[in-house]
């Protein structure tokens, strides 16, 4: 196909995109800041008080809603860092090949004015995880990760792979950096940088769409509206000019970069955010399940249904907290990582709970849904209206709704989603190791200090 744009996969995924950019021009005031006498979209601003936070969260919430939080990667999830990077760049340095900090601000202002869609690509295919890059390299397997090929006096050739660049197909630009980890000996993959993906060489594999185009969105009420497209990412021999280059063969500055440059953080900021969103609307469809299928009179639905409204409020609260909480560094308001972390650990297993509980509940109903279409067959259409229809919900809104229900828990699309929320913030396992190791106790130590003192000294 020579027109993407034809694709419904694409087509229809883009309208939603678009609505990032659509909202800026319905209701300026909310979604556009002034600076230097010219217009940019909010999320590009730079937060210098909680208030500028809790402005953001806003936003990025009546972003998110536009796709009920089922699109994890729009672009005001890149933008936040964006808004930053400035105040962090100097970590990049320069060398006698160029200037990165430089770099970095130049490309920050043109994202900024230009407004793009960048997208990033962080993750190494999973060659073998055993083995260190350079091993791989050495043994020949040159798509293990991207890597300096070649390196000349305006740039440097790169080659190399990365996996599950999600929303990547949309994007204007790809964003290519490592996150921490590279070993000393791993200088050839030690890069950041920026690439349009318009680029000779940028190869960018899809995978299987969950769409299904036979159907009408009264069968697949979200699969059949967008896909958050995945792709695997090839670099067949790319040239990257050193305009371009944020990190160029230093391991300290790739370990650093996505920490370093402020990213990492303020991201999670955004991410936190859609995910409330994405499990607020899983919650309000378990609540609807059950009040339409006749079941919350029962004590246990009800235990079920508290437990994912409590879930809800944490999240909110949390994501709240951590702006209040938030810290100056290098001059931006920064919300707390601790609070982000606990939230991102929290809500793989928050909105797994409410998957589970919206499957129960729909359980076998689900199962005898037939195609809409049949709703238009006059020789069973009334029959089936009489026999599907209840005194809480008739039968085509009832179909609806289990359909609904049957997207979000055992179609594909659905299966994609709990696997996004489950790891695309990285292995949870990781997270709450990460977090109990950076967590200050330094009071609760104290305290048992203490007691263990006071009863030593006990004569």
């Amino acid at each position: 196909m020579d027109d993407l744009s034809k694709e419904p996969v694409f087509s229809k995924t883009l309208k939603y995109v678009q609505r990032y950019y659509e909202l800026q021009d319905e209701d300026p005031e909310t979604f556009l800041y002034e600076e230097n006498g010219q217009k940019h979209s909010i999320l590009f601003m730079p937060t210098l008080t909680v208030e500028d936070l809790q402005h953001k969260r806003k936003i990025y919430e009546k972003i998110a809603r536009e796709s009920f939080g089922f699109l994890g990667r729009t672009p005001d999830f890149i933008d936040t860092g964006v808004a930053i990077i400035e105040y962090y760049a100097d970590v990049l340095g320069k060398d006698d090949r160029t200037d990165y900090a430089k770099n970095a601000r130049d490309w920050a202002k043109r994202v900024k004015d230009e407004d793009l869609f960048i997208s990033h690509a962080i993750q190494n295919p999973q060659v073998d995880r055993q083995k260190g890059l350079a091993q791989l390299l050495e043994e020949g397997q040159e798509f293990a990760a991207v890597w300096i090929k070649e390196k000349r006096d305006d740039g440097i050739i790169v080659r190399g792979a990365k996996q599950v660049n999600t929303l990547a197909p949309l994007a204007d630009e790809l964003l290519v950096f490592n996150l921490p980890g590279l070993n000393a000996i791993d200088e050839q993959f030690a890069l950041a940088f920026s690439l349009p993906l318009a680029t000779d060489g940028v190869k960018m594999v899809c995978r299987k769409p969950t769409m299904k185009k036979d159907f009408s969105l009264k069968d697949y009420p979200l699969s059949g509206a967008f896909d958050e497209m995945d792709a695997f990412i090839i670099l067949d021999d790319v040239f990257v000019p050193n305009e371009n280059l944020f990190v160029c063969g230093s391991v300290e500055k790739s370990n650093a970069f996505f920490p370093g440059s402020g990213f990492f953080v303020h991201t999670a900021h955004q991410d936190e955010v859609r995910g409330f969103v994405k499990l607020e609307f899983v919650t309000g469809l378990a609540v609807r399940l059950a009040e339409k299928l006749g079941l919350a009179g029962f004590m246990r639905v009800q235990e079920m249904l508290g437990n994912l409204t409590v879930n809800l409020e944490m999240i909110k609260s949390s994501i709240i907290a951590s702006e209040v909480t938030a810290h100056l560094e290098n001059g931006v308001m920064t919300p707390n990582m601790q609070v982000l972390l606990a939230v991102r650990a929290s809500l793989t297993k928050y909105y797994d709970e409410a998957l589970r509980v919206i499957a129960e509940l729909s359980s076998g109903s689900v199962m005898g849904i037939p195609d809409f279409s049949e709703f238009d067959n006059k020789e069973i259409s009334d029959i089936l209206k009489k026999s599907m229809t209840s005194p809480l919900i008739d039968a085509e809104d009832r179909s609806l709704l289990l359909n609904l229900a049957w997207d979000i828990t055992g179609e594909s699309f659905g299966q994609r989603q709990r696997t996004y929320e489950f790891l695309h913030g990285g292995n949870p396992m990781w997270i709450k190791n990460m977090h109990w190791l950076t967590e200050d106790l330094s009071q609760a130590n104290q305290m048992l200090d203490k007691v263990l003192n006071n009863a030593k000294a006990e004569q």
